[in-house]
């Protein structure tokens, strides 16, 4: 997916059992309750990254709980972020924006002026997909710094995103 965007690699694929582990994606949501989680890095052009995951789950049962947690934690996403913005005394500027949905995927973007920690610090746009299909919970993340400038992504494009993952997930 992230070389069709124009990003590298940035290290090897990794893979792990996790036999339930919480893993967090953000200071908005996490994955619970998968098996195992195959991660790739990528930088972009401008030393952005990006990550695509892979978690896989006991049933489509667990993996459609998973992406349900997702959905809720990201639809709550803009207070939680303006609380934490508030608790580091940070401007409260953040927003998200769902920016595409499909029958088994959903993508959003949170622009914002990041606290550290999970996100970088100062101004900056993450970007989330996350797609459901059978038992494998796909997710694809990138950020858009502000002291990395690049083309800003037009989230106007991204059911093409979620359906370009969607076709990765029937070659597994």
């Amino acid at each position: 997916m992230a070389p069709k965007l124009g990003w590298k690699p940035d290290g090897p694929l990794s893979s792990q059992e996790l036999q339930g582990r919480k893993i967090t994606l953000n200071e908005c949501t996490s994955v619970v309750g998968a098996t195992t989680w195959q991660q790739q890095g990528y930088l972009s052009q401008a030393q952005n990254p990006a990550g695509q995951q892979l978690f896989s789950f006991p049933s489509p049962e667990a993996a459609h709980t998973a992406y349900q947690q997702i959905l809720a934690g990201m639809d709550t996403c803009q207070t939680s972020s303006r609380q934490l913005q508030a608790r580091q005394g940070v401007t409260q500027d953040a927003t998200v924006t769902r920016t595409a949905s499909t029958a088994d995927g959903t993508s959003w973007s949170r622009t914002w002026t990041g606290v550290g920690g999970m996100s970088a610090p100062d101004k900056q746009t993450n970007h989330l997909y996350a797609l459901q299909q059978g038992a494998v919970l796909t997710l694809f993340q990138f950020d858009e710094l502000q002291d990395r400038p690049a083309p800003a992504h037009d989230t106007g494009t991204d059911a093409s995103v979620l359906a370009a993952l969607a076709a990765l997930g029937a070659h597994r």
